[in-house]
């Protein structure tokens, strides 16, 4: 195990929610606002996201991005201790029906996910509530990290689908009635790439989440946990991107993958310090 992995795993096994959450969260948050990390590609990403905000804005909401990203942590740590526990930070629920449905007709369906929120909390609070999840994921590039990363994921009851089984696997996995969560809000440049707006800018987006519910007759449904608080979470479920009735597979995929941007700028718009702005979204 690496040492950024040791130090991790020996916070986990310290923290608690409360004081020891605090000081975690607290102390990440002051070394996030001395390093700043990737500081320019997130006022960048600001300024092309909401066009009219001024300098002031994008360098408070970067503070409060850190600050959430910080409290992420020590969240996603304490939670290992107990993953029964996030049922007590969900303390609302929007559009949990739509996935009893498909439950209780035997279905899978796409999860749409964004780098929102707490994503890792959301998926134990949907395992908790008895939902098969299986996730696609990308590992660090610190093996590691990677290990206990995944580790953590099947801890909380996630069965992670790696990014080389990606093509295939989440369509069988869907056709046998379980949920598979993607997230569809990053740079993608690789097969199946489209060149979409995302807030009025076009960029590479992924293909996969509505091609995954199209190959296997599933809705695709978008999820989303907002923080209202330390250790305190909404549920936003659906409602679903259903397929088109008419149209090529490709017109049709087209047309879900672009709702699927305008779903995501809805929620960030709700509460963009929530959002990694860190990621460069734009990018090429």
């Amino acid at each position: 195990m690496s040492l950024q992995a040791r130090v991790l795993d020996g916070i986990r096994k310290w923290i608690r929610p409360g004081w020891r959450a605090s000081l975690v969260s607290g102390s990440v948050y002051a070394i996030l606002c001395v390093i700043r990390p990737r500081r320019s590609v997130a006022i960048a990403n600001m300024e092309t996201a909401f066009p009219d905000s001024t300098p002031a804005w994008r360098r408070k909401n970067l503070s409060r991005v850190y600050r959430h990203f910080a409290s992420i942590l020590a969240e996603y740590l304490a939670v290992q201790n107990d993953p029964s526990i996030v049922l007590k930070w969900f303390v609302e629920c929007e559009g949990k029906e739509y996935l009893d449905r498909q439950i209780s007709a035997g279905k899978g369906a796409v999860l749409l996910m964004s780098h929102f929120g707490n994503w890792e909390l959301m998926a134990a609070w949907l395992v908790q509530n008895g939902f098969p999840v299986y996730g696609v994921i990308q590992n660090p590039s610190d093996p590691g990290l990677a290990e206990l990363i995944d580790r953590y994921r099947k801890n909380i009851g996630g069965k992670p689908i790696p990014k080389r089984f990606m093509l295939r696997e989440p369509v069988k996995r869907l056709k046998e009635g379980k949920m598979v969560v993607v997230a569809g809000d990053q740079n993608w440049g690789g097969r199946g790439a489209l060149r979409i707006p995302f807030f009025g800018k076009e960029c590479g987006t992924a293909s996969g989440p509505a091609s995954f519910a199209i190959l296997a007759d599933v809705p695709l449904v978008p999820v989303a946990a907002f923080r209202l608080g330390s250790f305190s979470y909404r549920m936003e479920i659906g409602p679903p991107i259903n397929e088109p009735p008419s149209g090529t597979r490709e017109e049709k995929v087209l047309e879900m993958t672009s709702a699927a941007n305008r779903w995501t700028e809805s929620i960030i718009k709700k509460a963009p310090e929530q959002w990694l702005w860190m990621h460069r979204r734009w990018r090429n």
